[in-house]
């Protein structure tokens, strides 16, 4: 009797350690990995039938797949962007209709960017928890509906909370498309496919005063009785401006989940579902030929939530939230935090009033003075104690600059696309955030056109958030990200 136990207690062991021996064998090693990276650019690979997810990610190769996500992606971004920054072009030409003073323009332009402040996080947890593309077709669209309901509104207050309510939807989109961008994409090429993601960002930039000095100067007066509203050239504004994040969630709605996620999710058959189409996209081969059959399974998987009552909603989000600020990762979370700060401040906080400045700066009459001077100069009330007439006029050398200035800003993040392969992420982001951290203390000191300049240099730090998201994805597990 003893004898057969053992006898079954040796075939058990044998057996356990020859499938850990195969299990080895078959997955591979970080130092496998590195050498498919180089063997990836000249077409080769040694791919296992069981894989982890870099591995197999790299077996799907780069193309059209990945373009066209990419453009996808960079659309939505464009969208963003667009909404975030529209109403530094709305509110100098709603003044009259809306009876602004500068310091009401400028609690209305820091609305879209208090509303990502505020809720950023809850959209980043429910992308961790129920899906990067669920999060972002559910919010564009709810965004874009809000956005037009708040170019009707009759008044500052009403107009204030429509377009609260359509950024805090939009802030959806702009927490999770770095993140759907760059989980699509092979560590080989993940850096280089979102600094050109990232360009969207600059040619938002080009198309938002393009589209401005369109729309703007149209003679609109279209009378509302019920609303008590004359509907203006700015009110159309508010929904062109909208459009690419429409049009995003329209593309999106034939695009797939992350296969980063679904793997995280213990998804492994729809992830591979998705990696089969890239890899035959990208390759122009059938799905059934794609080398990987199976993945390993990550050992920090993404946790589904057993109820959906408040309680279960908290403690996940504070399950996500504690290995933040807790070593390893402590310290990259205040790192990471910090720069975006500078960057979304810079680009986003300050460009808003881009528009502005350059209005001013273009009717601006008298010898040459600071940019601030310039400002508080526009706001005065006669000396004869009469008020001031109110002047939403757009001057045209405004949209014009604006563009140029964008062009710049869409080279620049195309060429540190170029660069981030030669120059590595580290050296780019030094380089152009001491730069233009600089010009942007000379722009606060120096008089008009050449302020002007500095100022708009300062803000093409912007070309960094990129680089600054892919090392985000590099940092952060899955689950936190």
């Amino acid at each position: 009797m003893r004898s057969s136990v053992r006898a079954v207690d040796f075939i058990r062991n044998y057996l356990l350690k020859r499938h850990l021996a195969m299990k080895k064998e078959i997955v591979m090693k970080p130092s496998d990995l590195v050498s498919n990276i180089k063997m990836e650019k000249k077409g080769k690979f040694l791919v296992p039938s069981i894989a982890t997810l870099d591995e197999a990610m790299l077996a799907t190769g780069f193309g059209i797949y990945n373009i066209l996500h990419m453009l996808l992606s960079g659309l939505i971004l464009m969208g963003v962007i667009m909404q975030s920054l529209s109403l530094g072009y709305v509110l100098p030409a709603a003044q009259c209709d809306l009876n602004l003073t500068l310091q009401q323009r400028g609690w209305l332009a820091a609305i879209p960017f208090s509303a990502i402040i505020l809720t950023s996080y809850f959209w980043g947890w429910l992308a961790d928890t129920k899906g990067r593309r669920f999060v972002m077709l559910f919010s564009m669209l709810i965004s874009a509906v809000f956005a037009v309901l708040a170019s009707f509104s009759p008044e500052i207050i009403s107009f204030a909370i429509l377009t609260f309510t359509s950024a805090v939807f939009m802030a959806g989109p702009s927490s999770v498309v770095y993140t759907y961008l760059g989980e699509f994409t092979n560590i080989r090429h993940r850096d280089k496919i979102v600094a050109f993601g990232s360009s969207f960002v600059g040619i938002g930039t080009v198309v938002l005063p393009a589209v401005s000095w369109l729309i703007l100067p149209i003679n609109i007066s279209l009378p509302i009785s019920f609303l008590n509203i004359t509907y203006r050239s700015w009110r159309l504004l508010v929904i062109a401006s909208n459009l690419p994040l429409a049009v995003g969630f329209v593309l999106l709605l034939f695009a797939p989940e992350s296969p980063k996620f679904l793997n995280a999710c213990g998804q492994q058959e729809a992830c591979l579902k998705v990696l089969r189409q890239m890899y035959s996209v990208n390759k122009r081969m059938p799905q059934d030929t794609y080398p990987v059959k199976s993945l390993v399974e990550e050992t920090q998987a993404v946790k589904a939530m057993e109820s959906n009552s408040l309680t279960a909603v908290l403690k996940s989000m504070r399950d996500q939230t504690e290995p933040l600020f807790r070593p390893p990762l402590l310290k990259w979370t205040f790192l990471i935090c910090f720069i975006q700060f500078g960057l979304f401040g810079t680009t986003n906080g300050f460009y808003v009033w881009f528009p502005t400045i350059l209005n001013s700066v273009a009717n601006h009459e008298g010898s040459e003075t600071r940019i601030c001077d310039i400002l508080n100069a526009h706001q005065k009330v006669p000396s004869n104690g009469t008020e001031t007439i109110c002047d939403d006029t757009m001057n045209t050398a405004t949209f014009e600059l604006s563009i140029y200035i964008g062009l710049v800003f869409c080279s620049m993040y195309i060429i540190v696309g170029f660069l981030v392969d030669f120059m590595g992420k580290k050296l780019i982001l030094l380089t152009i955030l001491t730069g233009t951290g600089l010009c942007g203390i000379g722009a606060h000191l120096a008089h008009s056109q050449a302020a002007v300049v500095l100022f708009a240099i300062f803000q093409m730090c912007g070309a960094c958030i990129g680089l600054t998201n892919a090392v985000t994805v590099e940092l952060f597990p899955t689950k936190y990200r």
